[in-house]
């Protein structure tokens, strides 16, 4: 076999994107079989000095508004993981909502996070929930990877989604155990992977303008913009294209495998609208009918092809669609709210 290097998975992604019809899209994963792809350069030192193999709070820091930032050694990760936590204080016992970052990981000063970038404090205020935003992973799909990354390093974010980080909330914040997840964009499809790889502890998931179909050549694609953007080599994530790996991290691949979690997944048509909050962008958001526009429309498609297979399947999906719309935090943050209100409250009892 020949070596599976990042200039081959780039290429490869761009000519399945191009095959598609799916160019400049970020979305999201592909076939099975079994065989992994060879490790791809050097193995990258460890993130940080080992400090364990239990995962615990190192250290915290009130930020103000009720947000608390939250360092968590990850043995899984090999690192200090950063969490910005909303919670309304007090010992009243509450759920926990976890919204995943964008594909630079909320990290600055590429931060496509949410605090900065939508109205989650205002939303959230005065609401019996914890809501935890972690930080990190950038250009990592948010996933457990099989191997070390040169460039990316190690990305075991299932594990620490499942079971590493939401004990600890539980114990700082008087969490439930009955919580939720949601991912925008490259992490859209996460939280989705994310929750029925965990039905124990995620009671809903959702994904904002995401793609929740996360294997097969548009999967592989996604996985190539997404990943080799920042330098890193899909083959070290999921393996090569035929590894059981990619439909295992797939929704749509067996979507029954969400069995009782609520499911919400939002996009827009890709045309600029009031929900963009054009006149708050230089030229009334014009840049907006370029890749903004091209980009949703193709997570539109996307996530049409993941509700209609799911809702087949028998997953209880609500699919919210807004008839303008593109790739933008005001409509990511639309959307969130939006399932807040018609899924996620109602399914972890908030």
């Amino acid at each position: 076999m020949s070596r599976l290097t990042t200039r081959t998975a780039a290429v490869a992604a761009a000519t399945l994107l191009s095959v598609a019809g799916l160019a400049a899209a970020p979305l999201v994963s592909a076939p099975e079989a079994s065989a992994q792809s060879e490790i791809v350069g050097p193995v990258p030192q460890p993130n940080h000095p080992w400090l364990g193999d239990q995962p615990h709070i190192v250290d915290s820091e009130d930020l103000g508004g009720g947000m608390t930032r939250v360092h968590v050694w990850s043995p899984a990760n090999h690192a200090i993981v950063a969490n910005d936590v909303l919670s309304p204080g007090g010992n009243q016992q509450r759920p926990t909502f976890y919204l995943l970052p964008g594909v630079k990981g909320s990290m600055i000063p590429s931060d496509f996070g949410w605090d900065k970038n939508t109205n989650v404090r205002e939303f959230f205020r005065g609401k019996n929930v914890n809501v935890v935003m972690p930080i990190g992973g950038p250009n990592s799909a948010w996933t457990d990877w099989d191997h070390p990354d040169p460039v990316l390093g190690i990305n075991k974010w299932n594990t620490y989604m499942s079971t590493e980080l939401p004990g600890l909330i539980d114990g700082m914040f008087h969490g439930t155990g009955r919580d939720a997840i949601g991912g925008l964009s490259s992490t859209g499809g996460a939280a989705l992977d994310i929750a029925m790889h965990a039905p124990e502890r995620y009671r809903a998931a959702a994904s904002y303008s995401g793609c929740p179909v996360r294997s097969g050549p548009v999967g592989l694609a996604g996985a190539g913009v997404v990943m080799t953007t920042g330098g890193g080599n899909p083959f070290n994530a999921w393996g090569a294209p035929w590894s059981p790996s990619w439909p295992d991290h797939d929704p749509n691949w067996n979507p029954g495998r969400m069995g009782d979690i609520k499911v919400f997944v939002s996009s827009g048509s890709g045309v600029p609208g009031p929900v963009d909050e054009p006149e708050n962008l230089p030229n009334d958001g014009l840049g907006l009918w370029g890749g903004p526009a091209a980009v949703e429309g193709m997570v539109n498609a996307c996530t049409e092809m993941y509700a209609n297979n799911a809702r087949a399947a028998g997953v209880d999906v609500n699919r919210y669609y807004m008839p303008q719309g593109s790739h933008s935090f005001p409509l990511f943050g639309h959307s969130m709210e939006e399932s807040w209100n018609q899924t996620i409250a109602g399914a972890i009892g908030a």
